[in-house]
């Protein structure tokens, strides 16, 4: 309920999605955000900004523990199921979580995302 800023947003959902991963004992995750500068930091590129300093610390740390990482930075244009999502997120007052199946809505958006991908 705290007003943030996308840095902010974007460092606090790698570190819920990573402790999220390590909750359901994945241990290989692909992190995916649309925030260049939280992507840089996350791979050691830059420096974060300070306002996410430590969470950033945190999430490396915890990446640690895991077989195989990946931080993948998406345009914020081709991220429509992210999208999506955090507006559906908003209405939600308690944890939900989706592990077999997803709302239809999200899987449309997938087949979208998965068939606008350019075949070379």
């Amino acid at each position: 309920h705290a007003p943030l800023g996308a840095a902010e947003v974007e460092a606090k959902a790698a570190e819920m999605g990573v402790q999220f991963a390590k909750d359901i004992g994945v241990r290989e995750i692909i992190l995916e955000g649309d925030s260049l500068n939280v992507y840089r930091a996350l791979q050691g590129l830059s420096t974060p900004p300070p306002s996410v300093d430590a969470v950033i610390l945190g999430v490396q740390t915890a990446c640690s523990e895991f077989r195989y990482v990946e931080f993948s930075h998406i345009r914020c244009e081709g991220n429509r199921p992210a999208h999506l999502l955090a507006k559906y997120a908003k209405g939600i007052d308690d944890y939900c979580t989706w592990i077999e199946e997803f709302p239809c809505f999200l899987e449309h958006a997938l087949i979208h995302d998965v068939n606008a991908i350019p075949v070379n």
